[in-house]
């Protein structure tokens, strides 16, 4: 008997085992679990992230981002802060915290004292650390160095901003030093909508402290800042000193005495409260005080995650994607005050609170070990949600100042269904399942009731391709709800309510049957967009051409789409309106969901994957929509490569990752831009979905149910990839390792658990009648699979 994918749906571990035949001669599954197989690097694979990225000068007209729980800033890679940003237009740089913003930005002006000469300052080239940024100025003044340092706080809403400037020369120097800040206390997106209003700041100087504060006239923003050296003088003003016509910033003066060869460095400590001054001169200090531990803990915690679901692969370019995209979830963790810890979506323009991008994403996170912010993030959303919806739908997003801007797309409310109960495979959490299972029935009722106002099975309502007029029965919507209802039904078992489990188990089932008949195109190879009426269809034709009319000014093929579009209206026109039937209006690449969670049976999954390859993919992955042919993002791709790999594609899915992979530091030094190759935000939370599933799930081939102590095994070697190792991998309290390795006549696989007491099911193609040694002891397969119950052991499987 041989199988095609062995690896499990949304729900079942030990059950759903699915048949597939192995085609164009990929080799599929090489393995071995166990502690002591080749020998490895003593240096950790990630260790060289903390040596630094520069950006060699080339990208000082691009944006960076410091960023830390509490604060960011955000500027432009030469150290200037320009208008940037278009949901608060021009107002999305600066230093935030929180859920407001301080300045637009600061500046140094550096003036030899003796010479009558100053500069204000503009960075030569950018470093980028997984825990702060360095500017590099070079040489000003006659032979004056200096560097600059951002450290974004996470535990005060505060930074540290340091200078060192270094004496070069061979004649001592008297520095002047000038720090420049354009104050603006400023809310977050949406605010005017939740009667935030933006007022006057009230700058002051406090002399005895030594400190400026500020404070917005009708808000509770409150701020102060100062220096580690001694202040000479100061002033009051407002404005950027790279724009004529504004007066004068308000700055910070010190001087310092250089002997020759000698260097100086000097902070400057700005933090916030919502609580007054006290409170953010208290976070002033503490930040003054600890300077040095709160960046060496940074550090050491960056460190810790990076250690677990730790790979060694043969493609150092995937291998290096993978520790920064985990180092830019980092840096999109959030920590606001009033709303608590979560993973925003993306910097820079959505730093907040998001349904679709965070069921994404936290299936990243939790195969790179971190189970407390996907945790966090999921209560966040559940008690957002509730709070805006009370029936179980899930919230679209929600900024930082607490306010909803979208109650919830209809395939945002499965989506967290599913990334809940990919959680509780991983962690084990009960406590956590049973606190949000009440909404996950209130949702499935929504789904299923609400939503499904025809009972035709499929939900209406907008899903992930947010495209005008496209309120239908769309395949994400329908493959997301069968996929939740399978969830659902796991939960329901497990909350001990039997009779309900049966029903989503049967409503699954249903849904699953109908997806792949009804939605299914046998003319086209593909799973459509949408199911409607040839009524509806017209509609959402209307709609797309009424979006492409609004962007006229920005497509070429603008005439072009519109015919496709009046095609489709013409075709719809002489069918019976009340037809119902599948529709492609966008090919958007949400086409490729039933592929992605392995409900398409083999047969038309590898039509759709082939199809999608040759026909539907630009230079980095899928494109957004195949008909406009334009833009590509690292979740399309990223779901794409989810979907080889579920269907035992592995070179076709290790493909698509070195897309992604190769668009690494175009614009931010150790970053994926959102829209590849080189636009959009700098970087974005979900795409460590399609990077971390194709390697820990797709490769390694790891399938935990963490609630039961066990583990489905079924690795996939790429082409060229004869070891890999995968490290401090977690799963519940346990950690466990891998080392894989292929030669010509084993698959090999050291595996080492560190708790005892977990069965791993090993399964691959063609061991049924193999003699598989375990630590050497010799015993037959009798299915496509064998259990194993050591917590430390080698186990050699023949390759033919």
């Amino acid at each position: 008997m041989e199988f095609y994918n062995l690896i499990p749906h949304s729900c079942s571990i030990i059950e759903n085992i699915i048949l597939y035949e192995k085609k164009l001669g990929i080799l599929i599954l090489g393995a071995v679990l166990g502690g002591c197989m080749h020998e490895t690097s003593t240096v950790a694979p990630w260790n060289s992230c903390f040596d630094g990225l520069s950006n060699q000068g080339k990208t000082n007209d691009k944006m960076y981002v410091t960023a830390g729980r509490k604060a960011q800033i955000i500027g432009l890679q030469d150290a200037t802060f320009p208008d940037l940003g278009g949901h608060v237009e021009g107002e999305m740089g600066g230093i935030w915290t929180g859920s407001f913003k301080l300045a637009d930005g600061y500046w140094m002006k550096l003036a030899d004292v003796s010479a009558d000469e100053d500069t204000l300052l503009q960075a030569n080239s950018m470093t980028v650390f997984p825990h702060f940024n360095q500017f590099h100025f070079g040489k000003v003044l006659d032979g004056i160095k200096v560097t600059s340092t951002q450290f974004a706080s996470d535990c005060e809403p505060g930074v540290i901003i340091s200078y060192t400037i270094e004496n070069q020369s061979n004649r001592k120097r008297s520095i002047n030093l000038g720090f420049l800040m354009n104050i603006d206390l400023s809310p977050v997106w949406f605010s005017k909508e939740n009667g935030i209003v933006d007022a006057t700041d009230q700058v002051s100087w406090n002399k005895r402290k030594s400190l400026f504060t500020a404070k917005d006239s009708l808000n509770d923003w409150y701020m102060v800042w100062g220096c580690s050296n001694k202040i000479m003088s100061y002033e009051t003003g407002n404005g950027n000193p790279h724009t004529k016509g504004l007066i004068t910033p308000t700055g910070i003066y010190t001087d310092i005495q250089l002997e020759p060869q000698q260097k100086e460095t000097i902070q400057y400590i700005i933090a916030s409260s919502i609580n007054g001054f006290e409170e953010a001169e208290k976070n002033f200090q503490i930040l003054v005080n600890n300077t040095n531990e709160e960046i060496n803990h940074k550090k050491q915690e960056i460190e810790s995650l990076l250690s677990k679901s730790q790979i060694e692969i043969p493609d150092k370019d995937i291998e290096r994607a993978y520790y920064w995209t985990k180092i830019n979830n980092r840096w999109l963790e959030n920590d606001v005050d009033t709303i608590g810890l979560f993973l925003s979506a993306g910097a820079v323009e959505y730093p907040w609170l998001f349904g679709c991008d965070n069921s994404y994403s936290l299936q990243g996170l939790l195969r790179t070990g971190n189970f407390e912010v996907a945790k966090s993030t999921l209560r966040l959303l559940n008690r957002v949600s509730e709070k805006a919806n009370g029936n179980g739908r899930i919230i679209h997003e929600m900024s930082n100042n607490g306010f909803v801007g979208n109650r919830g797309n209809t395939q945002e409310t499965a989506h967290y269904i599913m990334a809940l109960w990919d959680a509780f495979l991983w962690t084990g959490d009960k406590e956590l399942l049973s606190e949000i299972y009440p909404n996950v029935k209130q949702g499935i009722a929504w789904l299923t009731e609400t939503m499904d106002t025809n009972r035709n099975l499929f939900p209406e309502g907008y899903g992930i391709m947010e495209v005008k007029g496209l309120n239908a029965e769309l395949i994400d919507v329908a493959v997301y709800t069968q996929q939740a209802l399978e969830a659902a039904s796991k939960m329901a078992a497990i909350m001990k309510e039997e009779n309900l489990s049966e029903t989503y188990q049967t409503q699954a089932a249903a849904l699953k049957q109908k997806i792949n008949s009804a939605f299914w195109d046998e003319k086209a190879h593909s799973y459509c967009d949408f199911y409607a009426k040839a009524s509806d269809a017209i509609k959402v034709a209307q709609g797309a051409i009424d979006q492409l009319t609004m962007q006229h000014e920005q497509t070429t093929d603008y005439n072009t789409l519109v015919d496709f579009y009046q095609a489709i209206i013409q075709e719809a026109n002489v069918l019976n309106p009340n037809i119902e039937r599948g529709w492609f209006t966008n090919k958007n690449w949400v086409i490729n969901t039933p592929m992605e969670c392995g409900i398409a049976p083999i047969e038309k999954a590898q039509i759709a994957l082939d199809y999608i390859d040759n026909n539907n993919c630009g230079p980095y992955g899928p494109y957004l929509s195949a008909v406009e042919r334009k833009h590509m993002m690292t979740i399309s791709t990223g779901v794409q490569a989810v979907a080889e790999a579920r269907y035992g594609r592995i070179d076709q899915a290790i493909n698509y990752l070195r897309m992604i992979a190769s668009t690494l530091g175009r614009n931010m030094p150790g970053t994926i831009n959102e829209m590849m190759p080189d636009y959009g935000c700098p970087y974005q939370a979900w795409t460590i979905y399609g990077i971390a599933k194709t390697l820990v799930s797709g490769c390694f081939g790891v399938w935990p149910e963490a609630y039961t102590k066990n583990i489905i095994l079924s690795p996939q070697f790429p082409e060229g990839w004869n070891k890999m190792a995968l490290k401090q991998l977690r799963i519940n309290d346990n950690s466990i390792d891998l080392e894989m390795e292929r030669n010509e006549q084993y698959y090999i696989i050291d595996y080492a658990s560190e708790q005892k007491g977990w069965t791993v099911k090993l399964a691959m193609p063609g061991m049924a009648g193999k003699k598989i040694s375990v630590n050497g002891k010799i015993q037959m397969a009798n299915n496509d699979y064998i259990l194993i119950q050591e917590s430390d052991c080698q186990i050699q499987i023949p390759v033919k």
